[in-house]
């Protein structure tokens, strides 16, 4: 008897998980997570990053947009390049003004 009232449970759970996703596309309604490539590619989605500080044990948590990871990664790219081609200039060797 117990059997087969669990098998009767069991065929009744199947029956509404296959057939909630039949009536949500014949309703039209689609699923509204995006894909993970379309989420990735969204320059005003949140990314947090954690970065180490000097003399602490515990990172700084710090998010922005990916626009905005993208800009401060394009910047530091230049200055790096800015100092690697006209070299550091110090007040020894050029006075500070």
């Amino acid at each position: 008897m117990k059997a087969l009232l669990a098998a009767a449970a069991c065929a009744a759970l199947a029956t509404v998980s296959f057939s909630a996703p039949t009536l949500a596309a014949e309703k039209g309604v689609s699923e509204a997570t995006p894909s993970k490539e379309t989420a990735k590619k969204d320059p005003n989605r949140m990314v947090c990053k954690r970065t180490p500080v000097t003399g602490s044990r515990f990172p700084i948590k710090s998010c922005r947009t990916a626009a905005e990871w993208d800009k401060q990664a394009e910047l530091d790219k230049r200055d790096l390049e800015d100092a690697q081609r006209n070299g550091l200039s110090t007040c020894a060797t050029n006075p500070c003004s």
